[in-house]
C-alpha cells in the first residue's frame, strides 16, 4: 500500500504552522508532516519543533537535509532533540541541497558527502562514533532515512544500508520515475515528492504552480534532459504537467490514479499546495481516499 504525507515549505508564516500540521494530522490517509530545509526560507528545525508539539501521530523530519552548511553533528543533535520531542517520530531526509549558488557553494563529491553525512549522524545518535559522543543518550539509536534525489549516479548508489527509501521531487508524469526504478539498488524502496497546487479554481491553481515550477527547473537538470525542456523557457501546459499536479481535485485525482499504476511507495505532496494551504489539505485528502 501506498504511504500518503505531506512536505511543507518554508514560505508560511513562523505562526501558522501549527494549525497546518493539526490540518496534516486531522486526516489518517497522511502518514508524515516532513518540512523543506532551504537556506533562503524559514529555518528547518524551529519549524519542525512546532510540527513535533503540535502533532501525535505523524512522523517528522526535514525534506531535504544536506551536509554544506553544516557539521553532520549539528544535524544529529537536531535531529535526536526532534525525535526526543516527537516522541520517537522523527525521520532524516537528506540530499545534495539546492540554490546554493549565490553562496559559492560547488556540491563537489555530493555522493560520498551526503552518504557520510548520514553514517556520522546515526553513528553518533547510536554512540558509535570512533572520536565523538553527545553527551546526552538520544531516543533511539537510529532514525529512518530517505534520499531525495533525482540524478541516476545518487540514486544508484542509495544501496548498502544507509538510506530506506529514494523518493525524486517533481515527479508527476511517471516515465522518468520507472527510469529511476531501473537503477534502484535492491532493498531500496522508491516513493515520490509531488509538487501540488489545488485550488477549486484550477486557472488559479495553475498559475501559481507555473511560479513556482520557473523557480525549481533550473535546479533539475538530469530531468529536464530526460523529457527535452528548456529550464529557461516560458512554462507551456505540457511542461507543467510533467512536473507539477496543478489544477482542480478533478484535475489531482486523474493524475494521482495514474501516478499510483506505478506502485510508488511513498507520495508526499509538496511545496505551497495551493492559493489556500488549508484547504489544499482538506482536498488532497479526500483525493486520496480510495
Amino acid at each position: 500500500m501506498t504511504r500518503f504525507g505531506v512536505q511543507l515549505h518554508g514560505s508560511f508564516p513562523m505562526w501558522e504552522y501549527p494549525a497546518l500540521a493539526r490540518a496534516v494530522e486531522s486526516h489518517a490517509v497522511f502518514t508524515e508532516l516532513t518540512v523543506h530545509d532551504v537556506v533562503w526560507w524559514r529555518p528547518v528545525w524551529p519549524i519542525l519543533a512546532l510540527v513535533a508539539e503540535h502533532t501525535d501521530r505523524v512522523l517528522v523530519g526535514p525534506d531535504v537535509t544536506h551536509p554544506y552548511l553544516v557539521h553532520p553533528a549539528v544535524t544529529a543533535q537536531n535531529l535526536a532533540a526532534l525525535d526526543e520531542l516527537s516522541r520517537s517520530r522523527a525521520v532524516l531526509g537528506v540530499g545534495r541541497g539546492s540554490f546554493l549558488e549565490p553562496l559559492g557553494i560547488r556540491r563537489a563529491q555530493s555522493i560520498g558527502r551526503v552518504k557520510g553525512m548520514v553514517e556520522e549522524v546515526q553513528q553518533l545518535l547510536a554512540g558509535t562514533h570512533p572520536a565523538a559522543a553527545l553527551s546526552w543518550k538520544p531516543p533511539r539509536p537510529r532514525v529512518p532515512v530517505f534520499l531525495g534525489a533525482f540524478g541516476e549516479r545518487m540514486v544508484a548508489a542509495a544501496g548498502g544500508g544507509w538510506c530506506d527509501e529514494v523518493r525524486p521531487p517533481g515527479t508527476w508524469d511517471t516515465r522518468y520515475f520507472e527510469h529511476l526504478r531501473g537503477l534502484l539498488p535492491a532493498g531500496v524502496e522508491l516513493g515520490c515528492d509531488v509538487w501540488v497546487s489545488l485550488d477549486s479554481d484550477r486557472e488559479r491553481a495553475r498559475d501559481l504552480a507555473r511560479e513556482q515550477l520557473a523557480r525549481f527547473l533550473p535546479q533539475m537538470k538530469a530531468m529536464t534532459d530526460f523529457y527535452g525542456v528548456d529550464p529557461a523557457a516560458p512554462i507551456t501546459d505540457e511542461v507543467l504537467d510533467l512536473f507539477f499536479a496543478a489544477g482542480s481535485p478533478a484535475d489531482i485525482e486523474r493524475g494521482l490514479a495514474r501516478l499510483l499504476e506505478a506502485a510508488p511507495a511513498t507520495v508526499i505532496f509538496s511545496g505551497r499546495l495551493g492559493p489556500d494551504p488549508a484547504r489544499a489539505i482538506s482536498l488532497l485528502a479526500r483525493a486520496t481516499s480510495f
